[in-house]
């Protein structure tokens, strides 16, 4: 089955919020607490967030993927800070996916994943670049 990615416009975020949700909610149960669902539905109508989804021939949305976007002195990184489903299965999923991040000016893309996802990326050219603490004080 072949996937179209593309770029959500925030004002049509909250249409494409029933078809996104499920997604979202199951990687945010992953997110150890960060941020909560209701929180990631503000960033994204805030635009502090990005909404990015692949949708099949039917127009079904089948993976979601949430992204913020910063600039470093090297880098304008595209951090990743949620995907949920089926969104980058294949190298062409990612192509398009990455393809979305550089208009966007990212000249890399990082994301905290487990290790089953680092597993995965690991197929399309990620490397572990560290591991993060918390320590709440």
């Amino acid at each position: 089955m072949a996937y179209s990615v593309q770029e959500v416009p925030i004002e049509f975020v909250n249409r494409a919020w029933p078809d996104v949700e499920k997604f979202i909610t199951t990687s945010v149960e992953y997110a150890d607490g960060e941020f909560t669902l209701d929180e990631v539905k503000a960033r994204l109508v805030q635009g502090s967030w990005a909404l990015v989804v692949a949708v099949d021939e039917s127009n079904t949305v089948r993976g979601v993927a949430t992204v913020a976007y910063y600039n470093r002195t090297d880098h304008r990184v595209a951090f990743v800070t949620n995907f949920g489903g089926k969104f980058v299965s294949n190298p062409e999923v990612f192509s398009q996916f990455a393809s979305i991040l550089v208009s966007k000016g990212a000249t890399c893309m990082e994301g905290a994943v487990r290790d089953s996802m680092l597993r995965l990326w690991a197929r399309l050219g990620a490397r572990k670049k560290s591991t993060n603490i918390q320590i709440i004080l």
